[in-house]
Order: structure tokens, then C-alpha cells, then sequence
């Protein structure tokens, strides 16, 4: 699973750096960020609820199960990475993060402040996006 596809499931989530986030954790009423969420170089997802949530109940709470959280082909040759984004998927992804980003900024230049959400998404884009620009740089 892709991890912005895992993010799009979640609530308020914000980056706080290169492949990690938090959001509010959907197997308990959370009204603040309480869930971690980290993208590993081989592509796993790690989660963890600083309120004591399994990942199994947070999994279930959005639908998903434990093997959603591996990548779906680990076989690489050792040194090799696994591909990020499939070739094919890389233009249409940078097309939709570029727009989202493009709205973010014709906002702004209309002089409309972005919510906490719409900043927490822009986020989101520049990560793709820087993403993106590494997996073309391989």
C-alpha cells in the first residue's frame, strides 16, 4: 500500500519529516495527532498509537490488514531499492500533486489563509513530489 492511500484514511495528519507523519488514531477517540506513521526505505509502513492502540485494531478501524502495510513485491536485488512509483504511474502522480499545490497557491495569492488541513496536504504533495524527483534520479 501506498502511504499517502494509507494517509487518505486518516484524520489531521501532519508531516514531521521525510516519510513520517502523525495523525489522529482511528481505533479510539482521538481529538489530537496520537498515531505515528512511518514509510521505511524497503516501502513498509509503521504504525504506532502513543495511547496503546494495536496496529491490528487501528488497521481494522480503517478497513485494512497487517499484509496492507508491506510492500507488494520485496523481492530486490541486494543494493537495489524497489522501485517507489511504477513508470507508468509517475505523471499522472506528479500531475495531481502539482495540482493540489497549484490550488494551494492560487489561495494564497488571493490572499486566503490555507486551513491546518490544506497545509497538512501540501505537505503531503512535496513529498510526492520530492519522491518522485529521487525514484527519476535513480
Amino acid at each position: 500500500m501506498d502511504v499517502n492511500n494509507l494517509l487518505s484514511k486518516l484524520d489531521k495528519v501532519k508531516s514531521t519529516g521525510n516519510g513520517k507523519y502523525l495523525a489522529c488514531c482511528p481505533a479510539h477517540p482521538d481529538r489530537s495527532p496520537s498515531l505515528a506513521i512511518k514509510q521505511t526505505d524497503d516501502e513498509k509502513l509503521l504504525l504506532h498509537c502513543f495511547s496503546g492502540c494495536s496496529v491490528v485494531d487501528i488497521l481494522a478501524a480503517i478497513g485494512l490488514e497487517l499484509s496492507d502495510l508491506m510492500p507488494e513485491n520485496p523481492s530486490y536485488q541486494k543494493g537495489n531499492k524497489p522501485p517507489r512509483f511504477n513508470k507508468y504511474e509517475l505523471f499522472d502522480r506528479l500531475m495531481h500533486e502539482s495540482i493540489i499545490l497549484s490550488l494551494a497557491v492560487r489561495q494564497l495569492l488571493n490572499f486566503q489563509d490555507l486551513s491546518a488541513e490544506d497545509m497538512a496536504r501540501v505537505s503531503i504533495a512535496e513529498n510526492v513530489i520530492n519522491s518522485i524527483a529521487m525514484e527519476i534520479r535513480r
